[in-house]
């Protein structure tokens, strides 16, 4: 749900997301979104007042974050030879120009095809397409691998540009995965794959659904932690979001 409020003179958009949590998180996110998310039992009035208060902190959370964003574009340069890892893999850049986006990988080179390899800007949008579209291949692949032996069907499967999660099922067994997992050892991308399936048995973390993590995943500790550590590393200039 879309909400605004005023503060300062100045209108304030916020996105509100209601959830069984039993506090209010306020969340800057690149791009200028902030997103709010409350218990279901909150009171909209409450809400708006709650962020009007705390309007200023959040804008400063903004400007920090688009600085983050340009700093991590200047220190990651998106060009011919820069290093770009998939699945924890580190390879050299090759920029061709053509006219549909395509990526081939070739010994140490990530050959990217796309029709403007000049701007940089092109270059990150054409390899996050290209990156997606190796990603939603790789998650079937292992989404078949892990279902079955956890005795699970799932419903749609999308990979999407989630700043904040990396995986996530709805009540219609739909799942979600983030589209930097491709970037990560495949091991993480498998502790996700894990970890959603498990949901559509265990809606929750309790010591069962972790107790089904582990039998398909004896390790998955290592691979959590090392997500919580380096996922923040992972993309093409994005950065972490940041909380109120």
């Amino acid at each position: 749900m879309k909400r605004s409020v005023t503060a300062g003179g100045e209108r304030f958009e916020y996105v509100l997301i209601r959830s069984r949590r039993q506090d209010v998180l306020l969340k800057a996110l690149p791009g200028g979104e902030t997103r709010v998310y409350a218990p279901s039992w909150a009171r909209i009035r409450d809400i708006d007042e709650l962020v009007r208060g705390r309007a200023g902190e959040l804008k400063r959370l903004h400007a920090e974050l688009e600085h983050a964003l340009e700093r991590s574009r200047l220190d990651h340069p998106m060009v011919e030879g820069s290093r770009v890892c998939v699945e924890g893999k580190g390879y050299f850049l090759r920029l061709l120009r053509g006219a549909r986006v395509s990526l081939e990988l070739s010994g140490d080179l990530c050959e990217l095809t796309l029709p403007e390899p000049e701007n940089e800007e092109r270059v990150r949008e054409a390899l996050k397409r290209a990156l997606s579209r190796r990603a939603l291949g790789r998650v079937r692949e292992r989404l078949e691998y892990y279902a079955p032996r956890l005795g699970v069907e799932f419903g749609r499967v999308a990979i999407r540009d989630q700043r904040s999660r990396w995986g996530s099922c709805s009540s219609k067994r739909n799942l979600n995965f983030n589209w930097k997992l491709i970037m990560a050892p495949p091991e993480v991308l498998d502790y996700v794959v894990v970890h959603e399936l498990c949901h559509l048995i265990e809606f929750n973390h309790s010591p069962r659904f972790w107790r089904l993590v582990e039998g398909q995943l004896p390790e998955y500790e290592y691979w959590k932690r090392w997500l919580k550590e380096h996922g923040g590393e992972l993309g093409v200039g994005a950065v972490a979001t940041g909380n109120s």
